[in-house]
């Protein structure tokens, strides 16, 4: 944390002293209208922070572009970025975003620069600020969506990178085609179905062409023929299930098309049948593989359950009984406030069955208590009761104050029913939103849950990459942290071995 405060001290200070220094003449604070923006081009560069505390200069190079040009300067900790235009380049609008203050030279005087940063408004009001250093986060669409509002444009480059010193602006550098081809097709499996499909579709590719090399040699009724279709069948059903894309219908082989060069009819079948079986162990080892990670979850599954036996057998106990929480007289005049305290308290200290009767008494008495529905979805997460925790999760108010640990609760739940895809939507979201608040060194040393429960995720869905690249950040703010160091090593020791 003292980290922390003094590279923020270090920001706020360089950004004084540039206040005080730069006698570069001001552009006027003004965003012109979208309709004379129209035939101009959008240039985002985005930064986490410059690359040191005791120097926040960021240098950036506009050259010509062949046409007009907004540029957007984003990051997180206010830089000074120094403009360096060339004489041909037609800059028409500059907009800086960010959370902390920022900075602006070289800018001509016929050039309007609008500012929308968190700081310095000293009443802390402002909340249309928004920066991105990366693409595919919710930091970056929100920022396409911002600028999209403001300006009317899509973004034409985008140069992102978690602190850097020097940025070219000339129209190639950061093109966002890189971006749009590289997203996955929506019907993408997670995990390491990728690898099976595309192992399924290199021998549904040769099992086609076998087929058509057979079917003009013996014709469609040979038992050869047959069998290499039910093949092909069973590749589509596996494809199916793994919701991708089939292999489509086989076209029919052109009469010109070379025979094959095995023309003895045994032994092209002893060869179809020898890779028909390899395809069947192939499928039959992927099944495995699924098997032992269902029963990896289901073990753990019941691991929480066995060690949260005697409260769970107490709450259906009180379930049955009907026995209203909330009843005797003793309870009817107590605040839902002091009972959430209670709640809270027996959490802490693993009394499920008490925490369990008093975040329902403190909710019958005040619906809208947000800390005691908070309260009440832990509760079902230490009882095992996912679905109910999720529930209950839901109905916090976005604006709430406990949405950040709602939306863990809900990413976690999700994570122990087994529903990767869905737990790393939700645990990125909530991961992001703290860092976009506290900072990633801030996010890092509260020891993020979210971020914990992120990391698990990609483990489990063999998403090594993703998984190591999420450890190292925290790492780089807390790097005595022992839980997240034994994830970053299981993630390169199984990325190692699948290599």
């Amino acid at each position: 944390m003292k980290r922390m405060k003094c590279k923020t001290l270090g920001f706020a200070l360089l950004g004084i002293l540039t206040m005080l220094i730069d006698v570069t003449p001001r552009a006027t604070a003004e965003l012109l209208p979208a309709d004379q923006l129209a035939s101009c081009q959008l240039h985002v560069i985005g930064i986490y922070s410059p690359e040191s505390s005791a120097d926040d200069r960021v240098f950036v190079d506009v050259q010509p572009t062949g046409k007009p040009v907004v540029l957007v300067l984003t990051g997180y900790y206010g830089a000074q970025w120094n403009l360096d235009i060339a004489a041909e380049a037609d800059v028409r609008q500059i907009i800086v975003a960010g959370y902390f203050e920022h900075s602006v030279r070289g800018v001509p005087d016929r050039v309007p620069t609008e500012r929308i940063t968190y700081y310095p408004s000293a009443d802390k009001t402002r909340k249309d600020f928004f920066w991105a250093y990366s693409w595919h986060t919710k930091n970056g669409r929100d920022l396409r969506s911002r600028l999209k509002q403001l300006t009317g444009l899509e973004v034409t480059t985008f140069q992102g990178e978690y602190s850097a010193k020097r940025f070219v602006v000339d129209g190639k550098n950061g093109d966002v085609t890189q971006f749009l081809t590289a997203e996955p097709p929506p019907s993408a499996p997670a995990g390491n179905a990728n690898s099976l499909e595309q192992k399924l579709r290199e021998h549904g590719s040769a099992a086609k062409s076998k087929l058509l090399e057979l079917s003009n040699q013996f014709g469609q009724d040979h038992p050869a023929v047959k069998q290499l279709e039910k093949s092909l069948d069973l590749i589509d059903a596996q494809l199916k299930r793994l919701g991708a894309a089939p292999l489509g219908p086989t076209a029919k082989q052109p009469s010109t098309a070379k025979p094959p060069l095995e023309t003895d009819p045994n032994k092209v079948i002893e060869a179809l049948v020898r890779q028909s079986f390899q395809l069947q162990m192939q499928l039959q080892l992927a099944r495995v593989e699924k098997a032992e990670a269902d029963l990896q979850r289901v073990k753990l599954q019941l691991q929480q359950r066995l060690d949260s036996a005697e409260e769970i057998i107490a709450a259906r106990v009180q379930e049955l009984i009907n026995r209203d929480v909330a009843e005797p007289e003793t309870k009817e005049q107590v605040p839902a406030s002091v009972l959430t305290d209670e709640g809270w308290k027996a959490w802490r200290t693993h009394d499920t069955r008490k925490a369990l009767t008093s975040f329902l008494a403190a909710i019958k008495i005040e619906p809208e208590n947000q800390s005691a529905r908070n309260g009440l979805g832990w509760t079902y997460v230490h009882l095992g009761e996912y679905d109910k925790a999720i529930t209950e999760f839901k109905k916090i108010d976005p604006d709430s104050p406990v949405q950040g640990a709602a939306l863990n609760g809900i990413g976690q739940s999700l994570l122990a029913l087994g529903k990767l895809d869905e737990a790393e939507k939700v645990l990125l979201d909530a991961t992001e939103d703290m860092i976009a608040k506290d900072g990633e060194a801030g996010a890092a040393k509260m020891g993020l849950a979210a971020w914990y429960g992120l990391v698990r995720t990609y483990l489990q869905q063999k998403n090594y990459e993703q998984a190591k690249q999420w450890s190292r950040r925290y790492l780089k703010h807390k790097p005595d942290d022992k839980g997240m160091k034994d994830m970053l090593e299981q993630a390169e020791s199984e990325s190692d071995v699948e290599e």
